[in-house]
């Protein structure tokens, strides 16, 4: 693959390239892109609105450290699926920081969304779908690291959302700085970055408090956190999930409920919401049962009154359920 404005500099192997699909046809302009992921984060099929134009401007950095680009495109679908991750030769850490925009990735049946200024870790060996969304364009970092860069070659890492205020200082400065000055800093400082970034990546993902079952499960020292996590999982859809219920369930006390997600940064109530609008984010993109209407959806999920559902989506996801489903 021929990168169009060719390599912009190097440094002790460290490669700085830049393409815009712009000075490609519009028939060509999106294979171009698939090329140039697959040189820097391995093969992906995605996937884009046919009514629209696709553009992408993309700056890549690879180097000893892996990869990592700076991105902006026209919200697209991306998946790796066995085809794609048996046709890649090494585990890595993917992860993502969002610039504009909003990003959905699931993967091992969790999905999470990561909004403006927060961060997605997940694992380049397990199947994953991504969703990129915008208005018109979503704008990103990627990072690409391969598990041997950082000593963890075995390590199987967990799909995690570490929002914008649990990103470690020194990595959110390296983000600020990469958002703003990749295309004019110089080879050396963004080697420098791309390796600082590698090192700091796990180190954030350890720090995260976000709290989702995985998370808890590997992280909270409280046995019965873990425990109600299980339970709630396990009722989500049970529209009569209540405190009382989980209670007499590990028979404990409805306070010691309310103390356990209070120790977690939470309340049983926004965990649960938090968890059935996740469910019906998946669901609405992923065209189960042939796109049901989303009231379906809602009641399946938990929600009682629709009204209320669609105030809580738009909370979260900045939209209504039905211009999410249109998105893509």
């Amino acid at each position: 693959m021929t990168y169009v404005e060719g390599k912009r500099g190097h440094s002790d192997e460290t490669i700085v390239s830049v393409c815009d699909t712009e000075f490609y046809s519009a028939r060509d302009g999106f294979s171009a892109f698939r090329e140039i992921v697959a040189a820097a984060f391995m093969p992906w099929f995605m996937e884009h609105k046919s009514d629209q134009d696709f553009n992408a401007r993309i700056v890549r950095l690879s180097g000893e450290f892996g990869s990592l680009s700076r991105t902006k495109m026209t919200p697209l679908l991306g998946l790796r699926n066995k085809s794609e991750i048996s046709k890649s030769p090494e585990g890595s850490l993917y992860a993502n920081y969002v610039i504009s925009g909003r990003l959905v990735v699931t993967q091992n049946d969790v999905t999470v969304t990561a909004e403006k200024g927060d961060l997605v870790l997940y694992d380049s060996t397990l199947p994953v779908k991504h969703l990129k969304l915008g208005d018109t364009s979503f704008e990103d970092l990627a990072f690409c690291i391969p598990k041997e860069r950082i000593g963890r070659p075995d390590k199987t890492f967990d799909n995690l959302l570490v929002s914008k205020v649990d990103i470690i200082p020194p990595l959110a400065s390296c983000f600020a700085f990469l958002s703003h000055n990749i295309s004019s800093a110089q080879p050396e400082e963004l080697a420098a970055l791309g390796g600082a970034c590698a090192a700091l990546l796990p180190i954030s993902g350890g720090r995260s408090h976000e709290f989702r079952p995985d998370g808890i499960a590997e992280d909270a020292s409280n046995h019965y956190a873990r425990e109600l996590v299980r339970f709630i999982d396990a009722r989500i859809a049970d529209a009569e999930l209540c405190p009382s219920m989980a209670a007499d369930n590990l028979g404990i006390s409805v306070r010691y409920v309310h103390k356990q997600f209070a120790m977690l940064g939470t309340t049983f109530s926004s965990y649960v919401t938090s968890r059935r609008l996740e469910r019906i984010s998946h669901d609405l993109i992923s065209g189960v049962g042939a796109n049901p209407p989303i009231s379906v959806l809602a009641y399946r999920w938990g929600f009682r009154d629709l009204s209320t559902f669609i105030r809580c989506f738009k909370r979260k996801f900045g939209c209504s359920p039905r211009e999410y489903r249109s998105k893509f």
